[in-house]
């Protein structure tokens, strides 16, 4: 393992499970009306907490919904400003005057919402998922109201929430004005939430958060924000689900697992598959790509890109699989290609693959270099280096020897680093560490 990279030190016991516990969790997506890998992290968090005896109510957007849904204790009635076919709203309107009336409404909505489950609930701790793009002040809502919160980070949301919309409101109010008059947004908040019966705080309660990586963490810290004494808890893989497959006579079966879009460098994966398959005669391999997009334009530009390389008998377009369909998929390729363009929160499906019995070559930037270590846990190439990428492929080729000990050495890894129950026993404990002033807690 390399020396820069911590992993968490969970040992080999089951921690004292905590007293039941009645928590609302809160995201702005929430499976099966998702979009990448963190929604599903809160999911499996939510599914594992019920199975350990806690009460857990899910509040989330209505991305997605088009009816009336019966779900048990899922609540997708917060507006979000994704755009069209996210909210009802769809989507904060441009203009100075539109698009104030377009988030003092769904400001309004989103308060009104919070504080109608709370009360109806009244959980002992609120845990906070990803509040962008249905706005911040959900955090401080359960701040003002003096309930416990707790945060999962698993990307650069926390980073950046003082950009939020509503808090940037001004900007679009005085233009030309970097910064807004400092008495605009607070005044406006006041006037309108006191109208509302809401209260407003323009702070967030950083005292119990928990990153999925390092990387995010650091560059919280680096952003200002307090978060010093916050818990690094990376993902953790239910081996049950995803176990380790035999071992195969050739690797010639390539995968990759993610959203299907730019920054996931998927042009980079077809690069190399040409390198491999027209220069290098490796006629039988195939690449499988597996994820749903939000950008059905890209999607048609790969598979023109797939066309133009003499690829259509290697490449294989399978679309959103289904959770549960995952672990099979697994099983049927040898290699993971992970070639995200960008600096990755931590990056589920290396720890899927890995638990699975492939070996996983890619970028390793962000939170994905401290799973995925180079000639221990996997191969690492350059972002967009598509010749590296596919130099990785003919060694893992010729070299079975070395194929195998990637494949152990990654499978040992998410055993003893990265496996589910460790990181349910963590999340139990780090959240009954938010309700030391449960006593204090009161409804206004």
């Amino acid at each position: 393992m390399a020396e820069s990279v911590e992993w968490p030190n969970r040992g080999k016991t089951v921690a004292p499970r905590s007293k039941r516990m009645r928590i609302l969790v809160v995201s702005n997506l929430y499976p099966p009306r998702h979009i990448g890998g963190y929604e599903i992290c809160c999911k499996e968090a939510v599914d594992g907490l019920r199975k350990r005896g806690h009460e857990v109510w899910v509040l989330t957007s209505d991305y997605g919904v088009r009816g009336p849904e019966k779900e048990t204790n899922i609540y997708r009635v917060l507006a979000i400003d994704l755009g069209p076919g996210g909210s009802h709203f769809g989507g904060i309107p441009t203009g100075a005057l539109a698009r104030t009336v377009g988030l003092l409404r769904k400001e309004v909505r989103n308060f009104r919402a919070f504080r109608r489950i709370a009360k109806a609930f009244r959980p002992d701790v609120v845990y906070l998922w990803n509040l962008t793009h249905i706005s911040v002040s959900v955090g401080m809502q359960a701040a003002n109201m003096g309930l416990p919160t707790c945060y999962y980070v698993g990307d650069l949301w926390l980073s950046k929430w003082r950009s939020d919309s509503w808090l940037s409101l001004g900007a679009g109010i005085f233009p030309g004005v970097h910064s807004p008059p400092s008495w605009f947004v607070p005044g406006l908040a006041r006037m309108v939430f006191k109208g509302s019966g809401l209260g407003y705080t323009r702070s967030l309660d950083l005292r119990h958060v928990q990153f999925v990586s390092h990387y995010l963490k650091n560059e919280t810290l680096k952003a200002g924000e307090p978060v010093s004494r916050a818990e690094v808890l990376h993902w953790g893989v239910d081996l049950e689900m995803f176990t380790f497959k035999p071992e195969t006579d050739a690797p010639l079966r390539l995968l990759f697992v993610g959203q299907v879009v730019p920054h996931k460098g998927l042009d980079t994966a077809l690069e190399a598959l040409r390198i491999l398959v027209h220069d290098n005669k490796c006629h039988s391999l195939g690449l499988t790509i597996a994820g749903g997009s939000v950008y059905p334009l890209y999607v048609s530009e790969l598979r023109a890109k797939v066309v133009s390389l003499g690829l259509e008998g290697n490449v294989e377009f399978v679309g959103a699989v289904p959770r549960e369909r995952l672990p099979q998929l697994y099983r049927e390729h040898d290699i993971l290609l992970f070639p995200s363009l960008i600096d990755e929160g931590l990056g589920m499906s290396i720890l899927e693959a890995m638990a699975s019995g492939l070996v996983v070559l890619g970028t390793a930037s962000g939170g994905s270099g401290e799973t995925l270590i180079h000639e221990r846990t996997g191969l690492v190439f350059p972002k967009e280096d598509a010749s590296t990428c596919a130099a990785h492929v003919l060694h893992l080729m010729k070299d079975r020897s070395l194929y195998e000990s990637l494949r152990q050495s990654g499978r040992r890894a998410v055993e003893n680093y990265f496996e589910m129950g460790r990181l349910m026993d963590d999340l139990e404990r780090s959240l009954q560490s938010a309700l030391v002033d449960r006593d204090a807690i009161g409804f206004r």
